[in-house]
């Protein structure tokens, strides 16, 4: 088990301090002009007025025009000093606190209670993480970007405080109201990254606020409600509860928010409460902590504080004890009234008030509302939820989720051709974009069971799942409330407990590590992973991590049942790709814009009715949509995981592939001659071609045969031949009620062997001797070609698309449609391959045949870049890898390697590809619209798929306005701007 260290973590956050670009809070402030402009505004104020500033009222931009109305009398009139805006949306909001500045004669303090930023309280705004979540990541300067980010948007949205961050020590599971809000239970590692935080807010011109002191963790109770007892002693208070207090304090807090709680051990008296408390906020905080920032108080409306004080008295109280803003008072006016009693009185005193007063002043000149107090709404809401804050996220998801165990060791599952996979989502009803991203990486049969299901229901389940031996289960739409048990149910945790003694069972828990605690049988399961929040990209985030498409490292920050203490985790690096957006891999999205609108020119040009695209930096899929549709005129989007017919990229992903891996095996040699391995070659003209010319294409063969027209007859199929109806001698599916005599295609095989050869030994692109190659490889492996590639390599990297005959596979509204053939098979071809000598010859063929979408293409690619690793193991030797793909004769004016196209030779001359692409990359276009590049030096992935010959082959708009080649340029051009 990990441990978090105090000592690193204060010296990182010391050194790390040093470089921050960030300007410093209270740094750049001229101090003869804040008490010019400080003494010249407490010069306007009554002594009402003075205590109005002391005041900071509940506020929200959701409610109706009477509402907004009072707010801006209370503003106008009563001279408030500030407000604290809760539900509501960016705009609204940014129009109501306009209005709120432009009718207050002192600039309005304006705060949000935005512990994980303003998307905690704002509609249409992104959340950041929460702090549980971020106490299990390692990375501090992340939470150092949050809080800079953070500050931005405050920033932006006109406010100058935030109520965070929460500095409380989770040390009690019951907690009702701190528990997710809180980094953990471990002091150290709540004390460096609440610092972390704050500094993030304060070094970018953001109050901060750390709550709620003394310190709220260990607490059952919450003080919305009632008042709270922290019944420790004082050297346990100080050791725990005010550690992280101290830690903030030191390294420069602006503002502390004081709570409702009773804490008998720093105040004695009877029914003392801490917001009241000049024993724990004068002496303690003020004096021996040497707090002189702002101290506020938690919302005076709570029933922690109203039903355990005098409604009277307890404005004037606060104040006493050393509050200097009384936040959320149910009334204002009252409280107004009420302090100037207890002036009046001498209970306190005027130049009390005063005092506080002008410090409320000096830290609203501090930040900025000496200046412009007013807020741009134009671009507001794209303003908040930038790509930045939107990375940030990512990169703290991913860091926090947790792997407390895996006793099989399968994270990150291997060995794919034995599994068969279902996932079982528990908490909702249809396809959530967990198991949406499971099956990215494997074929995955979903399940649903709802939060609470009923017996007949699981009992239902369980027979589904029989034929599955790995399951992933995930409980969703939880909560991370104990007093709601977390959202998850009885009857829930009693079918996945039930289920992980039968099968091998991954969990998946979407809520807090405290929740596991409910499971009676977790030594069971075969992995447990705890994903801390439930939202759409956490979900994804976790697929990933059961696959290995990103590293594993987070640590619980708090004690989840005796198994799982504080610190428990386990590591596991990335084996696959990983999704993710462009800022990660250091593009903007915006500029990638340029590649949508490629897209869309051809497809309204007519180039093609639907394309996929997939682009890969740095083993991350940052790049992946799909346009248009299947055909021209379609209201049905094309989708992400539609097939497209692959067309000549079949060279690659199967003939060249099934090469490679014979070579590494020592069943062939590329310097052989084929006929060495193709008996049939032997006494042809064939004899001496060698395997490397051929698959480079210079062995003197022929381009193509068109076969189809030497069987027809008046332009239409011999009926000798073809059938409309499967039969015992007519098995070979050409399209819809369309077979061919399987004898046939012996007789296009002994055609291809008897062609003559071309008079010259120069490079010609040829179907040929792909064709030849795959019957050879037939031959040494005993099987066909597609039962061989998708054995050895689609089946055990979990393609869930890749392979021939899609037909017997997918329904065909899955599959993108391609020609209308008039000349040979008299109908639209969808769902059999395009190319006629392929689909004469069964749909399986060396040069053409194959089907998938634009993911396991990349895929495919991504393995070669690695050298033929992928998802922890091996397929391809390494050597081979590098001998295939490098340009096989240069000397001869070839630019191609071996079954890959390369760039071509020399710069400036045509080529297959764009002219940023290295002379080390390497990939294949196909006829049918399809493009996959690979780029070692770059690392570089770029997949393009379309149906561009629906629904005529004659259309070669794609090639006239270079679109394939225009996008890839793009892309390179988005890597070089950068962010």
């Amino acid at each position: 088990m990990v441990k978090f260290n105090v000592f690193s973590k204060i010296l990182a956050v010391s050194f790390f301090a040093l470089f921050l670009n960030g300007i410093a809070f209270s740094q750049g402030i001229d101090k003869a002009a804040a008490t010019s402009w400080v003494d010249s505004v407490f010069a306007t104020l009554t002594p009402d007025d003075r205590i109005a500033q002391l005041l900071m009222l509940r506020a929200y931009s959701n409610r109706d025009s009477i509402y907004v109305d009072e707010l801006s009398d209370l503003v106008k009139n009563v001279k408030i000093g500030g407000v604290c805006f809760f539900q509501g949306g960016p705009v609204r909001q940014a129009i109501v606190t306009n209005r709120l500045q432009s009718l207050s004669r002192t600039p309005l303090f304006i705060a949000i209670d935005g512990e994980w930023g303003p998307g905690m309280r704002l509609d249409s705004v992104s959340w950041f993480p929460k702090q549980l979540t971020l106490g299990a990541i390692h990375s501090d300067s992340l939470i150092y970007e949050m809080g800079a980010d953070i500050a931005r948007q405050m920033k932006r949205l006109g406010v100058q405080i935030n109520f965070a961050p929460v500095a409380d020590v989770n040390n009690n599971p019951l907690n009702p109201v701190i528990n997710a809000r809180s980094f953990g239970q471990d002091r150290e590692n709540v004390a460096v990254k609440a610092c972390w935080y704050m500094k993030g807010m304060q070094d970018n011109g953001l109050i901060a606020v750390a709550k709620h002191f003394p310190g709220h963790g260990d607490t059952g109770n919450d003080s919305h409600y009632t008042l709270p007892l922290i019944n420790k002693s004082l050297a346990e208070i100080d050791s725990i509860e005010l550690f992280p207090f101290k830690y903030l304090i030191n390294n420069g807090v602006k503002g502390v928010m004081v709570s409702h709680l009773a804490v008998p051990a720093l105040d004695t008296s009877a029914r003392s409460i801490a917001t009241l408390s000049s024993p724990i906020i004068n002496d303690l905080l003020r004096n021996k902590l040497g707090f002189q920032g702002m101290v506020i108080t938690d919302a005076m409306d709570m029933k922690g504080l109203t039903n355990f004080s005098d409604p009277g008295m307890v404005e004037a109280e606060a104040l006493k004890a050393g509050n200097d803003i009384l936040l959320l008072p149910i009334d204002a006016r009252v409280a107004i009234t009420n302090i100037r009693r207890a002036i009046d009185s001498g209970y306190i005193s005027q130049s009390l008030i005063d005092d506080k007063c002008k410090r409320v002043l000096n830290w609203k000149y501090e930040s900025g509302l000496g200046g412009n107090c007013f807020v741009n709404t134009s671009n507001l809401t794209e303003d908040l939820n930038s790509p930045k804050a939107s990375l940030i996220t990512r990169r703290a998801n991913t860091e926090a989720i947790t792997l407390v165990n895996d006793a099989r060791h399968i994270i990150p599952l291997k060995s794919l051709e034995s599994c068969k996979i279902a996932s079982v989502v528990i908490g909702d009803t249809s396809i959530v974009p967990f198991q949406e991203a499971l099956s990215d990486y494997a074929p995955v049969t979903h399940f649903h069971l709802p939060r609470d299901p009923g017996k007949n229901a699981c009992d239902s389940i369980l027979r589904l799942l029989e034929p599955f031996n790995l399951v992933i289960t995930g409980f969703v739409k939880t909560s991370d409330l104990p007093q709601k048990k977390f959202g998850i149910y009885a009857q829930g945790i009693a079918f996945a407990d039930s289920l992980c003694k039968i099968k091998e069972t991954v969990l998946c828990l979407f809520s807090s590590p405290y929740a596991l605690a409910s499971f009676s049988n977790i030594d069971n399961y075969a992995a447990t992973i705890v994903a801390y929040q439930d939202n759409a990209v956490m979900q994804s985030l976790t697929a990933q991590a059961v696959f290995g498409g990103i590293a594993v490292g987070g640590r619980l920050p708090v004690t989840s049942t005796d198994k799982f203490p504080v610190g428990s985790g386990l590591d596991r690096d990335p084996v696959r790709l990983a999704f993710t957006i462009p800022e990660e891999v250091g593009i903007s999205s915006h500029s990638l814009q340029k590649v949508d609108s490629i897209v869309m020119a051809g497809i309204e040009s007519g180039a093609f009715p639907g394309a996929q695209l997939v682009a890969v930096k740095d083993g991350k899929v940052f790049y992946r949509k799909a346009f248009g549709s299947f055909t021209y005129g379609s209201d049905i989007p094309l989708k992400n995981d539609d097939l497209f017919d692959l067309a000549s990229l079949t060279k690659v992903f199967a003939t060249t592939l099934t090469a490679m891996k014979l070579t590494g095996d020592g069943l062939i040699d590329p310097g052989q001659k084929l006929s060495h391995y193709f008996k049939p070659l032997r006494k042809s003209n064939k004899s001496h071609l060698i395997i490397r010319e051929i698959m480079a294409h210079q062995a003197g063969l022929q381009p193509y045969i068109p076969f189809y027209k030497k069987i027809q007859k008046e332009g239409y199929s011999d009926s000798l031949l073809f059938r409309t109806e499967h039969g015992p001698d007519f098995t070979l599916r050409v399209a819809q009620n369309f077979y061919m005599n399987k004898d046939f295609r012996n007789t296009i095989i002994d055609s291809i062997i008897k062609s003559p050869l071309l008079k010259k030994h120069e490079y010609k692109y040829s179907d040929l001797g792909f064709i030849l190659l795959a019957e050879s490889f037939k031959q040494i492996t005993s099987q066909d070609l597609n039962v061989y590639v998708q054995q050895n390599f689609y089946n055990r990297m979990g393609l869930p698309t890749m392979g021939y005959l899609p037909r017997e596979r997918f329904d065909l509204n899955r599959i993108a449609p391609t020609e209308n053939d008039t000349l040979f098979r008299h109908q639209l071809v969808h769902g059999d391959v395009h190319d006629p000598t392929a689909a004469m010859l069964g749909g399986v063929a060396g040069h053409a045949g194959l089907f998938s979408d634009a993911l396991d293409v990349a895929v495919i690619m991504q393995m070669l870049l690695q050298k033929g690793v992928y998802g922890g193991e091996v397929y391809l030797d390494t050597a081979v890898v590098a001998d295939f793909t490098k340009v096989q004769f240069a000397g001869n004016n070839n630019r191609r390697g071996m079954g890959f196209d390369k760039p071509a030779l020399i710069p400036g001359q045509p080529g297959p590809t764009c002219d940023s692409a290295s002379p080390a990359s390497f990939g294949h276009t196909g006829f049918t619209g399809t493009y996959a590049w690979a780029d070692p030096v770059n690392n570089l992935i770029y997949v393009f798929l379309s149906n561009r010959v629906f629904p005529d082959a004659g259309n070669n708009k794609i090639t006239q306005m270079n679109i394939r080649t225009r996008i890839h340029e793009a892309i390179y051009e988005a890597i070089t701007d950068g962010l």
